[in-house]
């Protein structure tokens, strides 16, 4: 899904207040040897990710058979109702731009294949961990032979942890999927998403200052045949301005890929994707 979903309490709350950072360790690299500074340790972990990331992806771009290159704008609202519940909405439409499949000559033509509409409630667990649940609804006309529906319910186990101004998020869910064109009969689909964020300037977020989001995430529909070989990966790297206290936006791009047909071939999909999130106080 293109869309994060079920937000996560916590980092609702902690987006514009990232920890700063050790005081004492900033004087001892002035009296010392120079150190990395944080921006030089920013741009290591952010080249060290993509770099994995690129080796995880080599042996699906050596099989590419059909890439898209697509837009998703997206827009998340997310409040408090007391102190441990929150809820979130969240909403999106997915289009192509352009189409390659190998053999043939690239093909540039707009057309919108996707609709979705999410809402849920989260739970905070503890200071670390949220529990959350949620319905999404769907239109669909990607790579089916006609127009779907989809009805989507997921559960969600998610944890956050911070090391200086680093932020660790890991993201459980199981999600169960209802289409029309199967006759309305369950699919489970399992993900699992890590991901890192951090601010660009200083040691901590400011309104007008930017931050960098890199994510990956592997999703398999758990119970069809030869589900882990099936499954889809998705990596994503955005760069994101908090505009004040409630508004961020953030734009990146996101590559997916997986298996596609009887004959193995992968599908590739290239995402540019513009989110705009709201923080109801």
């Amino acid at each position: 899904m293109a869309v994060d979903g079920i937000q996560k309490r916590q980092s609702a709350r902690c987006d514009s207040q990232w920890l700063i950072g050790s005081q004492l360790a900033t004087r001892m690299a002035g009296i010392t040897a120079k150190r990395p500074t944080a921006n030089h340790r920013s741009i290591i972990i952010a080249s060290g990710l993509f770099l994995v990331g690129l080796l995880a992806l080599t042996p699906a771009l050596r099989a590419q058979s059909r890439t898209t290159l697509e837009l998703l704008p997206q827009f998340s609202w997310n409040g408090e109702l007391d102190n441990r519940w929150s809820w979130s909405l969240n909403t999106s439409l997915e289009s192509d731009i352009s189409e390659k499949i190998e053999g043939r000559a690239a093909q540039t033509a707009f057309s919108t294949h996707t609709y979705n509409l999410q809402g849920g409630l989260a739970y905070q667990w503890t200071n670390s961990l949220d529990l959350s649940g949620g319905y999404q609804f769907g239109w669909r006309d990607l790579d089916e032979d006609e127009k779907d529906i989809e009805h989507r319910f997921l559960q969600q186990l998610s944890w956050a942890g911070r090391w200086e101004k680093y932020r660790l998020r890991v993201r459980g869910r199981t999600e169960q999927r209802f289409f029309r064109s199967n006759s309305w009969q369950a699919r489970h689909r399992w993900r699992l998403r890590g991901a890192l964020d951090f601010p660009l300037q200083g040691e901590r977020l400011d309104p007008g200052e930017t931050y960098l989001n890199l994510q990956s995430e592997w999703l398999a529909n758990v119970f069809e045949e030869a589900a882990l070989a099936n499954r889809e990966t998705r990596l994503y790297a955005g760069l994101g301005w908090l505009i004040n206290g409630p508004y961020r936006l953030e734009n990146g791009l996101e590559w997916r890929t997986r298996l596609s047909g009887a004959e193995n071939n992968r599908r590739h999909r290239l995402i540019f994707r513009l989110t705009f999130t709201f923080n109801w106080p």
